[in-house]
């Protein structure tokens, strides 16, 4: 009986060890926002299966980093909250950039609105998708008129600012990668900001 006990014991801890060792260390390192959007204050939320060095950042749609909570800090596994306050920026599409070592980055998009009416202008501004995403040479941007398009990597460098009427745009000069795609009216206003996946 006693013998049985062990040897249940030892399958139990064989398979958690296996489960959580192997299938779920593949996909535990996360990040999440909560509330978003946020209009005061939004918590950051990630979790680091292993002890790792972290880069946790805030990007602007612009591509330029305006919070950097931490820098390259090695922390040990576990589950981690910060408080991202929203007084001192402007309304619109933020992304949250972390970094795990030197080979894994997640990012999640938050967006700030000081307003109801402003949410909802948020809400309406993202029902319009750049496509085909991925994509290997080409994108169209559902939107008919003059518009300035902003392209910047992850590292937040821009590769390139114009302004068009067109709704197809080359992205043959890009290395394959994702990049942060931001769409600006003529008169500056930010109407989205998406993440492209190009593929060679």
């Amino acid at each position: 009986m006693t013998t049985m006990k062990k040897i249940k014991q030892l399958l139990l801890v064989s398979l958690l060890t296996f489960y959580f060792g192997t299938t779920f260390s593949q996909t535990a390192d996360s990040l999440s926002v909560f509330p978003n959007p946020f209009n005061v204050s939004t918590t950051i939320h990630f979790g680091i299966v292993q002890s790792d060095t972290i880069t946790l950042k805030v990007i602007n749609a612009f591509g330029q980093t305006i919070r950097t909570f931490l820098n390259s800090t090695i922390l040990p596994s576990g589950s981690y909250n910060i408080n991202l306050l929203g007084d001192s920026l402007v309304d619109g599409a933020y992304f949250i950039r972390l970094d795990i070592g030197s080979t894994k980055t997640i990012n999640k998009k938050a967006v700030k609105n000081g307003s109801i009416s402003s949410m909802s202008e948020t809400k309406a501004v993202d029902n319009f998708y750049i496509f085909p995403n991925p994509t290997t040479d080409f994108i169209t941007i559902p939107l008919v008129g003059n518009k300035s398009i902003i392209v910047v990597d992850l590292n937040g460098k821009t590769l390139k600012s114009f302004s068009t009427d067109q709704q197809v745009i080359s992205l043959l000069d890009l290395a394959a990668g994702q990049y942060f795609i931001t769409i600006l009216t003529n008169k500056n206003e930010i109407l989205t900001t998406q993440i492209i996946l190009k593929h060679e």
